[in-house]
């Protein structure tokens, strides 16, 4: 009787490690973030809340070992489901780099690849989920080919430049693969876009031309850029944090668009802020 007792104990004691620390413990360490508040909405209006996520490199069939890709994504899985239940946020942005492999993979191995994103990622209803290109979705700009733009744009429905309005805050995603200005058909293709998104915030703003044939924008606000390379800079000495690691020089077209392109982004659309990820 004492060690069924014994063995019962021992039971219940590991049954509720594993639910704490494969369940509770994302609660636990997510209710302390909050969304910021405002005293007073602007225009009456509740901000708008977003999720913004970058990186998430899912593990492929080639190098991507099956123990560590079940840890990682069981973690990942968890932690974004626990933050849909406590936040609920209006949108989640994925930032590129979505996949590890997802330019080295064939069809079925990519359709397998979005399955996988899906089931771990899945909003509830009322949350969209917007997915961004990133150099290992698609290959760098030197490496990419037509084909492989054409899949990730097949089953995310974006891998150009796309705005996306949510109660008057615009956002601006772009495919920063498709930056590099040297004039081939993705980059040109990409440029005509942007142009085309300039366009209809500049007749928004009231100072554009040929408003008649522009989409209508809802409410004018300077938009939101989300990328997955970040815009032009020398390095992150400036956003040095306590914990920060050794500041490196970043190449441009490499680890950061060209500043040209920056600049080109500046002018068209002006933006107020732009999220990217990319340097991790």
């Amino acid at each position: 009787m004492k060690l069924r007792n014994l063995l019962f104990r021992l039971l219940a004691g590991a049954l509720c490690l594993v639910l704490f620390n494969e369940f509770f413990v994302y609660y636990l360490v997510l209710l302390e973030c909050q969304w910021p508040t405002k005293p007073h909405p602007v225009n009456g209006q509740e901000p708008v809340k977003v999720m913004l996520l970058a990186d998430t490199h899912l593990l492929g069939p080639i190098h991507g070992h099956w123990f560590d890709k079940l840890r990682r994504e069981w973690q990942m899985h968890r932690t974004f489901q626990s933050a849909m239940t406590l936040f609920r946020p209006e949108a989640v942005f994925v930032l590129g780099d979505i996949f590890d492999e997802g330019n080295w993979v064939n069809q079925k191995e990519f359709d397998a690849y979005v399955d996988r994103f899906r089931k771990l990622f899945h909003t509830p209803e009322g949350t969209q989920l917007y997915s961004i290109v990133g150099n290992h979705d698609i290959g760098f700009h030197y490496a990419t080919h037509p084909y492989l733009t054409h899949r990730f744009g097949k089953a995310f429905n974006n891998t150009g430049v796309t705005m996306t309005s949510i109660r008057g805050v615009n956002f601006v995603a772009i495919n920063s693969v498709a930056m590099e200005g040297d004039g081939c058909q993705l980059c040109e293709t990409a440029e005509k876009e942007l142009r085309g998104i300039s366009a209809i915030f500049k007749c928004g703003r009231g100072v554009g031309h040929g408003c008649k044939s522009v989409p209508k924008l809802e409410e004018y606000s300077r938009p939101i850029v989300l990328q997955h390379y970040p815009m032009y800079r020398e390095s992150d000495r400036s956003c040095q944090e306590y914990d920060a690691p050794q500041i490196e020089l970043y190449r441009e077209r490499w680890e950061v668009i060209s500043k040209e392109s920056t600049d080109l982004i500046g002018e068209l659309i002006n933006p107020r802020l732009s999220f990217s990820g990319h340097t991790h």
